[in-house]
């Protein structure tokens, strides 16, 4: 679809902005990518660069070179600048990179760095990046299940409310790290939080994944973690009830969020990051076909006159100029790039 040494060239370009701010000139203007609602900032939050983390990965992993590898490993060592270990119960990812006590946690951002990092041992395989990736998971395990709220996974250290972003990446992760390791440990995690999940934030209308157990809103980037949490779990115990879950879910999906469907780039491209994890169980042409349509779109819209993809899939400009705005685009392009073209579909 996409030659992947352009996807690698692009994404070399916002690396550079993300992590390394006297690099931003380069790009244009840092102050546009980098929120500062709440204080001065020199880089991104770590939810603005997930999607580039997980792009860079991925461009690695389906093109093993020393270079790509070198991308990673740079990405990786500046993401665990957002490691805090004083949080209590367990240390945690904060969602900007310093150390501050007696801060509200998020536990969503630390399944985005779970996930990016065993993508990027994936890449590596760099075991350093295989305990990063841990950490993430045992704080959302140690300090995100609601025990004395009838279980689930809480969105905060505030305890707010319940939600199924950490939920699905939680599951997602365990899974991974379970078939990398083979520790039991990971793998009853994610089968307690499915139990809980298809017990309690199951939407029978929908037959997706809701919030939680009161509230029914359904989002395409929890049912994709949750449909590549499935096809994993096929694969890692080797039992076929998953993957045929992980397609009814896929395909409920493609009805709740139809090919015009568009949501926002990162949300997106999380969503179809993980439906072609179940294409590449299932070879099932469809879910390539949906996620390259789309990639297909963001080539022809997201850029700007500068030729950087700053722009929404759909042409239009993000209402708060972010990294994860291109990142997400970025996301997708490697995501299908790196899958095999199935046949009779052209490539690009």
């Amino acid at each position: 679809m996409l030659r992947l040494a352009r996807v690698a060239l692009v994404l070399g370009t916002l690396a550079a902005v993300a992590l390394a701010p006297a690099s931003a000139r380069a790009y244009g203007d840092r102050e546009a990518y980098v929120r500062a609602s709440d204080g001065p900032r020199d880089v991104a939050t770590l939810w603005d660069v997930f999607p580039l983390f997980e792009a860079t990965d991925l461009v690695a992993i389906a093109r093993p070179s020393p270079a790509h590898r070198a991308a990673v490993e740079a990405i990786g060592r500046g993401a665990e600048r957002y490691w805090n270990p004083t949080f209590k119960p367990v240390g945690g990812y904060w969602y900007r990179p310093e150390q501050r006590p007696n801060v509200n946690v998020f536990f969503d951002d630390n399944g985005w760095w779970a996930l990016a990092f065993f993508d990027a041992y994936t890449a590596t395989h760099d075991r350093r990046f295989l305990n990063d990736a841990i950490r993430g998971w045992r704080f959302i395990a140690v300090a995100g299940w609601a025990q004395n709220d009838g279980g689930g996974i809480w969105w905060d250290t505030n305890h707010d409310w319940k939600t199924s972003e950490p939920l699905a990446a939680e599951v997602l992760v365990g899974a991974e790290l379970y078939r990398t390791t083979h520790s039991k440990a990971y793998l009853n995690e994610s089968l307690k939080l499915l139990a809980w999940a298809n017990a309690h934030s199951w939407n029978r209308t929908r037959n997706l994944y809701q919030r939680n157990e009161h509230d029914a809103t359904v989002m395409n980037y929890v049912e994709g973690m949750m449909i590549g949490a499935h096809a994993t779990l096929c694969r890692a115990v080797r039992r076929v009830s998953y993957c045929r879950r992980a397609e009814q879910l896929a395909a409920a999906s493609a009805l709740a969020f139809p090919p015009k469907f568009f949501w926002a780039n990162e949300t997106d491209a999380i969503y179809y990051r993980w439906l072609l994890t179940l294409y590449g169980v299932d070879a099932n042409p469809r879910w390539y076909r949906l996620a390259d349509a789309w990639a297909r779109k963001a080539l022809a819209n997201a850029r700007d006159k500068n030729g950087l993809f700053t722009r929404r899939w759909d042409g239009t400009p993000p209402r708060t100029p972010r990294l994860l705005t291109p990142g997400g685009t970025l996301m997708l392009l490697a995501a299908v790039a790196a899958a095999p073209t199935p046949a009779g579909t052209s490539g690009g």
